[in-house]
């Protein structure tokens, strides 16, 4: 007898992975952490470098934290959501702290302690002066009115659709790192946004051409072809960024430092 009660398919584990199908160069950049002056000193100086080479396809891939701490996330948003200078293609990738942002713009009571983590920062570039007692206080509704009313839906859109992590050529790009001991796949959220494996050591060595941010400091690490290029620009003044060509077998780099808007150097 046929039976009719079919047994459901197991459910397929979402892919946080994006295939970049490889350009010319990807220019990955640190975390920016609303350092908007700092993101516009080192896009001017990665624009020099990509002319000269004549590049003609180009993807500048930020590794997420755009936004919280420093004093311009929205300025940064309206600068990755504006169209591209010629051959260039904006990607970004979901940070923890565009997680929280997001987190707290659906349901502001429940996430409140993005506030507490540069969140307070991000709202008051949006002209959003509220305290954690005024939102703790006020009708939900009303709150999620003032967030509606000043975040441009573009930038929630950008976000919302950003991978947790890029795959071009052999190289990948994630916010904060990976774990070395588990396939591409096998990857969580946790992993890719948060962080699992820690910082640029001894576990990374089986990573390979991976590049990440996350993890700040006041200078890049390397260790064999895996790189932490987080050099905490909101604290240090410095934002970093990482020239890859994943079209070649050449596992060349090169590094670009901006430390303040009139002083950089490359590695």
């Amino acid at each position: 007898m046929m039976s009719f009660f079919k047994r459901r398919p197991a459910p397929i584990a979402p892919s946080f992975w994006q295939d970049l199908q490889p350009p010319e160069a990807i220019y990955a950049i640190g975390d920016v952490h609303g350092r908007r002056d700092l993101l516009a000193a080192l896009e001017a100086v990665l624009a020099q470098d990509w002319t000269q080479r004549r590049y003609r396809d180009v993807v500048l891939l930020y590794l997420g934290d755009l936004i919280d701490r420093g004093p311009h996330s929205a300025h940064v948003l309206d600068h990755l959501t504006a169209p591209a200078p010629k051959g260039v293609r904006r990607l970004t990738l979901l940070g923890n702290h565009e997680e929280m942002f997001l987190a707290f713009v659906d349901r502001p009571e429940a996430n409140i302690a993005w506030l507490d983590h540069g969140g307070g920062a991000t709202l008051n570039s949006y002209g959003i002066y509220l305290t954690k007692s005024d939102i703790l206080q006020m009708p939900r509704k009303k709150v999620l009115q003032y967030l509606s009313a000043s975040i441009p839906s573009t930038h929630l859109d950008t976000l919302r659709r950003a991978p947790r992590a890029v795959r071009s050529g052999d190289w990948r790009f994630t916010h904060a790192g990976l774990d070395p001991a588990k396939t591409d796949e096998a990857q969580t959220a946790a992993d890719l946004t948060w962080g699992v494996a820690g910082d640029v050591t001894a576990l990374s060595q089986g990573a390979g051409r991976l590049v990440f941010g996350h993890f700040a400091a006041d200078q890049l690490r390397t260790i064999g072809q895996t790189s932490c290029i987080d050099t905490g620009a909101y604290a240090t003044d410095r934002l970093t960024a990482l020239r890859v060509t994943p079209g070649t077998s050449d596992a060349s780099t090169e590094f670009f430092e901006v430390y303040n808007p009139d002083r950089t150097t490359r590695q």
